[in-house]
């Protein structure tokens, strides 16, 4: 029997021109060797591990946590669920708005605010939403796997303490930042996909983010 799977891309391409986080480097693409002389085409990139469609491992913030080549693979396959929550610029998504969402334990709870719509404003990385220290707090408590956001960070731009990365990834929850089309996700519940590259000791790793809907 055929079973119709759908899978819409969750992930911004990365380009040289693409909004990084302040202070990191642009993606820059090299060309590296080409068909006329080499007899094949390839190219080298240099970026940040956090640029684009991304996951934090718990070493991001957290001295002593695992890097990203230490994350179990079983990890990257989750029961998602997606958690509509509009915000603008440094509002923050609070514990109320989370209760009554049908959060379970190990799910990938991903939070669509509309920024991702505002990609392409001067405040984008500057300015985001993000979520509260209670519902940081709240989402650790219901053991949760993932946390993700269509947004450059899991903090609200105006938090320069970064206090949801530190208490999530503190308890091992993954963070995927940066997603995008998730207006186009259908259902509220889905299987998200998020593989990481497997770098030696690295703070996190550029995933391609899909969602997957049967």
């Amino acid at each position: 029997m055929h079973i119709a799977v759908k899978v819409i891309d969750l992930s911004l391409k990365i380009s040289q021109s693409l909004k990084v986080f302040p202070g990191s480097p642009q993606p820059c693409f090299v060309p590296w060797t080409s068909f006329s002389i080499h007899g094949y085409d390839s190219e080298a990139v240099f970026m940040s591990t956090h640029t684009g469609t991304h996951m934090d491992a718990p070493s991001h913030f957290v001295r002593g946590k695992p890097s990203i080549d230490r994350i179990s693979a079983s990890r990257f396959v989750a029961a998602g669920i997606v958690v509509r929550i509009r915000k603008k610029a440094n509002e923050l998504v609070n514990v109320e708005e989370l209760k009554g969402q049908d959060i379970r334990e190990s799910d990938a709870v991903v939070i669509a605010t509309g920024w991702e719509n505002q990609l392409r404003a001067k405040n984008y990385m500057s300015e985001n939403p993000g979520l509260s220290a209670g519902a940081a707090r709240y989402l650790s408590r219901r053991k949760v796997s993932i946390v993700a956001i269509d947004g450059p960070s899991i903090d609200a731009g105006a938090d320069v303490e970064f206090t949801a990365h530190k208490i999530l990834l503190g308890k091992n929850i993954l963070l995927v930042e940066n997603l995008c089309n998730l207006e186009k996700v259908p259902k509220k519940r889905f299987t998200f996909v998020m593989a990481p590259l497997k770098l030696q000791g690295s703070t996190g790793s550029p995933v391609r983010a899909l969602a997957v809907i049967l």
